[in-house]
């Protein structure tokens, strides 16, 4: 069951082969590609192997030269979201775990949620033989980078989870998640919790004191903060509080298509202040639609807003959304910015280097 509803809501629009200019195929190979947000550890495929399914795994990561891929873990679902009808308490996790064999114990602890998901990230790269890096430091990162330039085959990952309700109410939990290889969160996801409100929730409130006090050991853990989901008055509330370059891994903007879940240009030009990055969604909730005119012109609003110093990408592939193409076709977007005419400095900016920037400025040193 968990299997055919994965493969029902992860798919593309287009059909491969993908086809992208040669001058556009010739750029792409230079580009250091790097992608915000993906929910693929949630998919209940071995990340190693080539699948038919899904977005994400590391073949297609390979052929579409992403070289580092942001794997998030939402750890609650409520299915209420947009169906006001529905019990508060309606998890839709709670099922798909059970179905995907997660431990018992993850059933009932969003924490436990976390560090489950984490570990199958690690196990990744202890199978990978070297050839899939979790990133969690700075050295790490350049060390990287510096052998991808002979080896464009390796590819490597960030940690995240999208909601800190999973600290479960205990700023120390963040400590646990730091040692299990987390290093960059967002306080809400799809409903409000006891850190601040999120777009979608019922009261869309601001940063409450605990968030503040999270916020605060994020910073002191160089963790990067991401303002994704965040209601208006969450977003106002951080801007003010962070003292250091945020993301906001995978929305849109209101400018260009809007609703409630994509921001308005104030709050894209606050983070661009902050010296973080905007990762601009593939989905239609993002985008308004899933076609590459759509995420053209969301992508181009973003940069004539903010500049091509703070935009970047954010797929959220294998997070139940329809996409244009999957991680193999990462081509596509510059051929598009290409086609645009976007100088090839600021399309590597875009494609990935904005996001090799803010992990430099915010990751731990060692």
């Amino acid at each position: 069951m968990a299997y055919l509803w994965l493969r029902m809501v992860n798919r593309t629009r287009l059909r491969k082969p993908y086809r992208a200019s040669e001058e556009a195929k010739r750029l792409h190979a230079t580009l250091t590609v790097a992608d915000l947000h993906c929910d693929a550890l949630l998919s209940n495929r071995d990340l190693l192997a080539r699948s038919r399914r899904g977005h994400v795994d590391i073949p297609r990561m390979r052929e579409g030269n992403v070289a580092l891929q942001f794997f998030s873990l939402p750890t609650v679902a409520p299915v209420r979201a947009g169906i006001p009808w529905l019990p508060l308490d309606t998890d839709a996790m709670t099922p798909l775990l059970a179905a995907e064999h997660w431990p018992a114990k993850t059933r009932k602890s969003s924490c436990e949620r976390v560090l489950y998901g984490a570990s199958l990230l690690r196990d990744m790269e202890a199978r990978s033989a070297g050839m899939f890096r979790l990133i969690r430091t700075t050295a790490q990162l350049d060390i990287f980078l510096n052998e991808r330039r002979t080896n464009p085959l390796l590819t490597a990952g960030v940690l995240g989870v999208e909601g800190l309700h999973s600290l479960e109410g205990r700023v120390e939990t963040l400590d646990i998640f730091y040692d299990a290889g987390v290093r960059t969160a967002g306080l809400v996801h799809l409903a409000d919790n006891n850190l601040g409100g999120c777009a979608h929730g019922k009261h869309r409130s601001g940063l409450t004191p605990f968030g503040e006090a999270v916020l605060k050991r994020m910073e002191e853990k160089n963790m990067l903060v991401d303002f994704a989901h965040g209601s208006a008055r969450l977003l106002d509330d951080l801007l003010a509080c962070c003292t250091r370059p945020p993301i906001l891994s995978h929305t849109g903007l209101k400018g260009a298509h809007d609703n409630e879940r994509n921001i308005t240009d104030a709050h894209a030009r606050g983070i661009a202040a902050k010296g973080g990055v905007i990762g601009i969604g593939f989905f239609p909730w993002a985008i308004g639609s899933c076609s590459m005119k759509a995420l053209l012109k969301t992508l181009v609003y973003a940069v004539d807003l903010v500049g091509p110093d703070h935009v970047a990408l954010g797929s959220d592939w294998d997070g139940m959304v329809i996409t244009p193409f999957d991680a193999s076709g990462t081509v596509l977007v510059t051929d598009a910015l290409l086609k645009h005419g976007l100088d090839e400095d600021d399309i590597a900016k875009i494609m990935g280097e904005n996001v090799i920037r803010v992990l430099r400025e915010t990751l731990p040193d060692a």
